[in-house]
């Protein structure tokens, strides 16, 4: 990794700016991986950009935000409409926490500039983004938090004690509280966040969660049920809801008895179907998204279908899950 980290300072201390990009609905695990690295790229001097959708749906993002003004912590946030004024024939564009092109926030940039770096912790899918000046996607770490730390260890560099919190608070997410994807490097990154300053007293109140949201989001778990002896899988109504609900309950049945996976189906827009899917870790869900469209990890992974209702999502869910039965 020592190599990568070099190939990404010397890139770094380059170019002319830097325009941060994650994916679309933005969690905490791309937004604080991409506070360190602007953190980085400021005590560089090398001028930077972190392009936000400027409707934000994530409560934990927002929270963030708010955090960040109260504590005079100021980065330079753009929209989808000022990117291209930035981009110059200098500038680099770095990716984190995704490399599919088009889950990306604004997948049209990709097409303006090979001047791209992307990092992430998802497997490697089919349909990745080329021509890259580098790519490093490692699927062995919890989260791209993690590989973000390890290259402020690199730089013998710190961030902020309000960003270390939110960096952890975006592990806690992307592990499910340190229960998967879990390995020793993963702990050891959570205490070196903890030395920088980390307040869980903080982290707690950026992860706590709206009470209606949250009375919601049981009603669906309830009429969720089993599919063969260890698979659960909660099908929404024809409400059109924001990804990460899926993504929440399917993390929320993995808390009951024998549920080794859980897959979580609804609209997430008028012409899409969403599917979320979480593992404890026996399971491999990313195989079975991957054969729908999708991508993530061995643990995680998440795909987004057009034109069908929820009835054929869950069919073809189910004739995959057949298969891996068969097999």
């Amino acid at each position: 990794m020592e190599e990568i980290f070099k190939q990404l300072t010397q890139s770094i201390r380059n170019c002319e700016k830097i325009i941060f990009m994650t994916h679309q609905n933005m969690d905490l695990d791309g937004f604080a991986s991409i506070l360190a690295l602007s953190s980085i790229a400021n005590s560089l001097k090398k001028e930077n950009y972190i392009l936000i959708d400027n409707n934000q749906k994530n409560t934990s993002i927002k929270k963030c935000l708010n955090q960040l003004q109260e504590s005079k912590l100021n980065f330079n946030y753009i929209y989808k409409r000022d990117v291209l004024k930035h981009l110059t024939d200098g500038a680099i564009i770095i990716i984190l926490d995704v490399h599919k092109p088009t889950m990306v926030e604004m997948p049209s940039l990709l097409m303006k500039t090979n001047n791209i770096i992307v990092i992430d912790h998802h497997i490697k899918c089919k349909q990745y983004i080329q021509n890259t000046i580098l790519n490093y996607i490692n699927s062995n770490m919890s989260s791209t938090i993690e590989i973000v730390s390890g290259y402020l260890r690199f730089m013998n560099k710190t961030v902020d004690p309000v960003i270390a919190t939110m960096m952890l608070a975006g592990m806690e997410i992307d592990t499910n509280s340190f229960n998967v994807k879990t390995a020793s490097t993963t702990y050891e990154t959570a205490a070196f966040l903890m030395n920088m300053g980390a307040d869980n007293v903080l982290k707690q109140e950026l992860l706590k969660e709206d009470k209606d949201e949250y009375m919601s989001r049981q009603k669906y778990i309830e009429n969720s049920y089993m599919f063969k002896t260890n698979i659960a899988i909660c099908t929404l109504d024809n409400k059109i809801v924001d990804g990460n609900i899926l993504a929440q309950i399917a993390e929320d049945l993995l808390q009951f008895d024998n549920v080794e996976s859980a897959y979580c189906i609804g609209y997430i827009s008028k012409n899409k179907v969403g599917i979320s899917a979480r593992s404890l870790g026996k399971e491999n869900v990313e195989h079975i998204i991957k054969n729908l469209g999708g991508g993530g990890h061995s643990t995680e992974a998440a795909t987004q279908i057009k034109n069908v209702n929820i009835e054929s999502a869950l069919n073809m869910l189910m004739n995959e899950l057949d298969k891996e039965v068969e097999i």
